[in-house]
């Protein structure tokens, strides 16, 4: 009996070794301040570094992220992809923001970005597709904070933006 009890014992930790050590769930979140009094949406997003590592990945094989290893060719390149899946509009005008730089905690990466708000500007439309080409299970959650409360989505594949009311 006691040998069968090793043998299945070292048949589990095998099983238990072999398994993949990812996350089991992909999600993202990302916060979207409204400032009235400076005219401006400030932006944090959190990713799980492994996953933006290999969405990078498939601009650039070599790419390292936690630590970088080209803290320049990372931050291009970040840039550039977080502006290809994530986009606003304010009153159906395609808008730019300024990138602000990122920094890791633990597992996640936390990126900063700033948009300014032009005045009179009434509709916020948030398009955020990060991560969907590379997991069907993405989710990307979009906190709005204004002064009139907050407000707050689940963005997937098949939905993938928000409309918010900046007043």
């Amino acid at each position: 009996v006691m040998p069968l009890f090793f043998s299945f014992l070292y048949l589990l930790m095998n099983i238990v070794a072999s398994l993949p050590k990812d996350h089991k769930f992909y999600v993202s979140t990302t916060t979207l301040d409204f400032k009235e009094a400076s005219a401006s949406i400030q932006i944090t997003s959190q990713f799980f570094i492994d996953d933006i590592e290999m969405l990078l990945r498939e601009f650039h094989e070599e790419i390292q992220l936690a630590p970088d290893s080209d803290k320049t060719k990372v931050d291009v390149l970040f840039e550039g992809v977080l502006k290809q899946y994530f986009r606003i509009q304010i009153d159906n005008q395609d808008q730019d923001f300024n990138y602000l730089g990122r920094e890791y905690k633990n597992e996640i990466l936390q990126c900063y970005f700033e948009l300014n708000v032009p005045e009179s500007a009434q509709i916020l439309r948030v398009q955020n597709s990060m991560l969907f080409s590379l997991f069907e299970e993405q989710q990307n959650i979009l906190h709005f904070k204004s002064k009139e409360g907050r407000k707050s989505a689940l963005l997937y594949k098949g939905k993938e933006h928000e409309v918010f009311s900046l007043y």
